[in-house]
This record gives structure tokens, sequence and C-alpha cells, in this order.
């Protein structure tokens, strides 16, 4: 800094003080890690906001409107995959576990909802009346919360 005399001035607190690239890119580096670090443990943490979803006065009026029509005990499904119950959902077929829980991305359920099933047709059947996309969130929730028999 030059004062009105036209002398320079420094600040005795930053003389010693020089910014050097391997300094800075230290430093950039560390900010970064504890960024990223933040933001995976706030995307782990439950969101508190969402209210729980029950299966038993969510889901499962879902799952009876629309899939228990073949996916029932009384049924002879070629999956052996009944949803007429929570244990039944939860067993799965013969494809294995239908739920994850905690995990509706990696769910068989919600993989045979979309539009490209890991295997087979998509289900419900084009021919068949298919839930909202409202009420498929609240299976993916209902999944995503631990899927549990509330």
């Amino acid at each position: 800094m030059r004062s009105i005399l036209g002398s320079q001035r420094t600040n005795p607190s930053t003389q010693n003080f020089r910014i050097t690239p391997v300094k800075s890119l230290t430093q950039i580096l560390i900010i970064l890690a504890v960024c990223s670090t933040l933001l995976l443990a706030q995307e782990k943490q439950p969101k508190k906001d969402i209210a729980p979803v029950s299966f038993k006065k969510d889901v499962a009026p879902i799952l009876d409107k629309y899939c228990t029509g073949c996916h029932s005990a009384d049924e002879e499904h070629p999956s052996q995959l009944y949803l007429d119950s929570y244990e039944s959902l939860m067993k799965g077929g013969k494809n294995g576990a239908s739920i994850k829980p905690g995990d509706s991305k990696e769910s068989l359920f919600m993989q045979k909802m979309s539009a490209n099933p890991p295997f087979g047709k998509i289900m419900p059947p084009p021919r068949k009346k298919a839930p909202t996309p409202e009420q498929i969130e609240v299976i993916r929730m209902w999944i995503d919360q631990g899927a549990k028999k509330n």
C-alpha cells in the first residue's frame, strides 16, 4: 500500500505470509475434501421433513387396487410373487426378494415397474391399469424408509 507521501507501507501481519502454488493447491484440496464429506453425510441422513409412509395405510391399498388381482395367493402366478400380505411381499417370488429395505433402486419390485425392467415385462402389463406416478412414489418412499410393517 502507498501512503499519501508515496512511501510504501506494509502490514506487518502479512509480511511473512506468501501463498505458494503448493500451499494453495493443498488448501483447495483440503476444502474440497471437507465439502464433499459434508455433502455425503448430508445425503445419508434421513429427511426429517418427509412423513413416514405406512404399509397398512399407504402401500397396501395401492397393492390391493393394482397388483393383487394377479399376484395373490388365490391366483397361481408364474412369478410366485404374491402381494396380498406384507410377509408375502417381503418373501418375494421365484426371482428372489422383491423388496430391498432402504434401497428402492435395488428393489426388484420398483425395477419391474420401470420402463426397462431387468427381466420379463413391465408390471403391471400394459392392458392393466397402473398406479399413478404419485402412488409409485409412495411405494418408493416406503422402501427407502426401510419397508417397515407399520
